[in-house]
Order: structure tokens, then C-alpha cells, then sequence
């Protein structure tokens, strides 16, 4: 049976107290570039919030979602990837289209006075936990390698590899115990990943199709016990949801919607993330509000 195309799978190195998680995404991720006509030089950005919101949203321990944002006034005024528990991911930029776009630009000038929001999203007691992610280092990788060594203790490392077929993602994050197992294998393993991860990532982990992510692991660590956790399926979040929309204009009340309909002749509800419009004439008020 051969291993979804677009999937995450945690691991554990156990003779050096390790751990980490690689994220590899194909259709979803060429969906996702379908639906916006983004250059090349951003590409790679994209693909960081893709697989970053992935990685977050793995580790929920309850229904909702993970949501990874950033506004700023630079050459990407914004930068947005939302992922459920059950790991239905979307994601998008909106950019200046009219000047380019250099892909060495680090972080702080693409989005000049931005700052980056994480959402953790709880549907099941309708709370959420934010915090913000300083912008501090080149890449979306660098600020989240500083943000988990600070908030979580725990040193970390981060690798994205994108091309126009796939994007890939590979953390490791080291434990507690891993000097006394090897002093020497944290700096060992990041120096592996570092000349092996981000081309093998942006080829989809190719080869090994049946088991995609044990081949790649066991290439890059091959001195190592690699422990394979469950791999779980993610999926493109961008179906169409027209009941979602209806119960939006349901709560503005049919007042407000008349009106916009006397006025436009028609009411346009637009999914920037997804670029899908949902468009409701006087026509559909019977089903909007009832006779």
C-alpha cells in the first residue's frame, strides 16, 4: 500500500534522545499554488507557512485549528496558513504584484513592522491561545527555531525544501537527555539534515514510495535507531463550504442583506485564502431566510 502523497509522521531518534517530524505535501501544495499567481521568489515562503501550520496543527490535543499569520506593510502585506486537527491545510500571501521580489530578502523586510500571530483555536470549548512570534532571523524557519528554544525549552532545529511539485518539512528538536546520550549527536544529526534534508524534501522524498519517510530518514541517520510514528494524511482545506457563508449572512440578518442587495444587486462573499466567491442574488432570500 503505497503512502499518501500529502502526509506528517513523527519520529524519534532513540539512542540520541531526539525527536522530530517531517512533512511532505504534493497536490495539496500544488493546489495551493494554482489558486494565486505567486513568483517564484516566494515560493519558499509560502511553503514555510504550509508546512509550518502542519507541524502545529499535528500537535493539537483537541478539535480546532492552528493558525499562522502576519501582517505587515513590506512587499507581502500579508502571510496567512490556517490547519485543522484533522490536518486540512490552506494557506496564502497577498504581495505587491507590481515591483519583484528578491528571494534573499530576509524576513523583517518582506514584512516591514510585521509581526507574526499563532493561534491555537480549542472549537470544542470555543477558546483560543495566541502568542506572538517575534520576527527575529532571515526566514520563517529561523524566527521558529528561536521561538520553541525560548517558549518551549527545547532546541531546535528546521529545514523547508519547496520546488514547483512539492514542499517538505523537517524538524528536530533535542531532548533533555541527548548529551548524556551522545554529546557529540545533536551537532552530528543537524549537520546530516543540513547537507541531505532540503533537496530531498523539495524532490517529495522521491524513491521508497511505499514508505516514503522511513527511506528518507534512514538515509539521513543511518547510524541512528529511528522510532516511526503513525503518518497521518493531510489534505487540501479549500472545499467549497456555501453553508458556512449562509450562516454568516444568517447572523448580519436579513436587514443588512436587503439592503447590500438593494444597493449591489447582488451580495459577494470572497475566500481570499482559497480565491473562491460566493455570490447570493434576491433570488436566493428564500433559502437564506425562509418565505
Amino acid at each position: 500500500m503505497h503512502a499518501p502523497a500529502d502526509l506528517t509522521q513523527r519520529f524519534l531518534l532513540e539512542n540520541l534522545d531526539i525527536r522530530g517530524q517531517v512533512v511532505r505535501l504534493g497536490p495539496a501544495w500544488r493546489e495551493m499554488l494554482r489558486r494565486h499567481a505567486y513568483p517564484e521568489a516566494l515560493r519558499q515562503l509560502l511553503g514555510e507557512f504550509a508546512s509550518l501550520a502542519v507541524l502545529v496543527a499535528a500537535g493539537l490535543k483537541h478539535p480546532g485549528r492552528a493558525v499562522l499569520q502576519v501582517m505587515g506593510h513590506g512587499p507581502v502585506s500579508m502571510a496567512v496558513a490556517d490547519c485543522t486537527h484533522e490536518l486540512a491545510l490552506r494557506a496564502m500571501l497577498r504581495f505587491d504584484a507590481s515591483g519583484g521580489h528578491d528571494a534573499a530578502s530576509p524576513l523583517p523586510e518582506l514584512f516591514a513592522d510585521g509581526r507574526i500571530v499563532l493561534t491555537l483555536e480549542n472549537t470544542a470549548t470555543a477558546r483560543h491561545f495566541q502568542s506572538i512570534v517575534p520576527l527575529e532571523g532571515a526566514s520563517l524557519a529561523e524566527c521558529f527555531e528561536r521561538y520553541f528554544d525560548r517558549s518551549e525549552q527545547v532546541p531546535t532545529h528546521l529545514w523547508v525544501g519547496t520546488s514547483q511539485e512539492w514542499v517538505g518539512a523537517l524538524i528536530l528538536q533535542k531532548l533533555p537527555k541527548a548529551d548524556e546520550r551522545d554529546p557529540d549527536g545533536w551537532a552530528r544529526v543537524q549537520q546530516a539534515a543540513a547537507i541531505g534534508a532540503p533537496a530531498a524534501l523539495a524532490r517529495g522524498l522521491e524513491g521508497g514510495e511505499q514508505d516514503p519517510i522511513a527511506a528518507f530518514l534512514t538515509g539521513l541517520f543511518p547510524e541512528d535507531d529511528v522510532r516511526l510514528y503513525s503518518a497521518h494524511a493531510v489534505r487540501d482545506g479549500c472545499t467549497r463550504s456555501e453553508d458556512k457563508v449562509i450562516a454568516m449572512l444568517r447572523g448580519l440578518g436579513r436587514a443588512e442583506v436587503e439592503a447590500t442587495l438593494a444597493e449591489h444587486g447582488v451580495v459577494s462573499v470572497r475566500d481570499e485564502i482559497c480565491n473562491q466567491e460566493y455570490r447570493f442574488t434576491a433570488a436566493d432570500m428564500p433559502r437564506l431566510f425562509g418565505a
